[in-house]
């Protein structure tokens, strides 16, 4: 019993050591589309440890994130999962309505 209780510990140790660490990709990204000779902003917040949100004009969405190679998995409360490739300090996605998004981080 005692072996299994210290694989068992180590698991959380482990785990715990895992949920702390940072993504290079953290941080807040804005993307602008027109439609009609109107600009939007649309801003991006990845934030640490998995969570974030989608903000454009007074709407507010969030989700959960992860990362798997070059693709940021945005994860909604809905189910679905939206795309977004990274390379260059950008985010590219394509969106339903919005199209081709890309993102660039805030202040640069």
């Amino acid at each position: 019993m005692m072996p299994f209780l210290r694989v068992l510990c180590l698991l959380a140790l482990l785990a715990a050591a895992g949920c702390g660490r940072s993504s290079p990709l953290a941080g807040q990204y804005e993307a602008t589309y027109g439609d009609g000779g109107r600009n939007r902003t649309i801003v991006l917040d990845l934030r640490e440890g998995g969570q974030g949100a989608w903000t454009a004009e007074d709407e507010s969405i969030t989700f959960k994130w992860d990362v798997r190679g070059d693709e940021v998995l945005l994860h909604t409360r809905a189910g679905g999962v939206i795309r977004a490739v990274a390379g260059n300090g950008e985010l590219t996605a394509d969106l339903p309505g919005a199209g081709r998004l890309v993102f660039r981080r805030a202040g640069k």
